[in-house]
């Protein structure tokens, strides 16, 4: 999806983009290598673009339906992704761009390069939307989640495994006295 930078103008337009499941999952496996899908609807982009002195103001919001596993007890859960996203991007031309470069500042790092004229934004709303991603999440939160001996969800049955006792290497320093001295 490329826009020509000279039709961007201070009055903000509103577009819509709409990504597949299938695009979102594969690209998800490319960078985290995910084993499992996450994505379990197409996911919606509604965003507005406008440009001021040379910088392109993008703001939307994002929405999905995901697959999700419990952090704990791994069972699987359902999610909805609803969030709002807004970025102040310079515009630089990509011959402007030094490869050579080993540190950015803060104008480089919130940067989008127009080539011929265009600039290319799938980039910049994927990353939007897998940012907003949940981190961590359960299926409730008492979620008493699996034994650590063996394996077994502690939400559905007891377990019968000891506890292991815990090595405390250290536990004779805390009677230490040192002499303040």
């Amino acid at each position: 999806m490329r826009l020509l930078v000279e039709k961007i103008t201070d009055i903000s337009k509103s577009y819509m983009l709409s990504l597949t499941v299938e695009e979102l999952n594969s690209q998800l496996k490319l960078t985290q290598a995910a084993t499992t899908d996450l994505f379990a609807s197409d996911a919606l982009i509604n965003y507005r673009l406008s440009r001021v002195k040379g910088r392109l103001l993008l703001d939307g919001d994002l929405s999905a339906d995901l697959s999700l596993q419990c952090g704990r007890c791994l069972t699987g859960i359902g999610g909805r992704l609803n969030e709002t996203f807004s970025v102040a991007l310079n515009i630089v031309d990509s011959d402007e761009i030094l490869e050579e470069e080993l540190e950015l500042d803060d104008d480089q790092i919130n940067t989008i390069v127009q080539v011929e004229g265009k600039i290319e934004l799938l980039p910049i709303l994927t990353e939007q939307l897998f940012m907003s991603l949940p981190i961590h999440n359960l299926c409730r939160e008492d979620c008493s989640g699996l034994c650590p001996s063996c394996g077994i969800d502690l939400n559905k049955n007891k377990c019968t495994c000891e506890p292991k006792v815990f090595n405390n290497r250290f536990g004779k320093l805390k009677d230490l006295k040192l002499d303040p001295s």
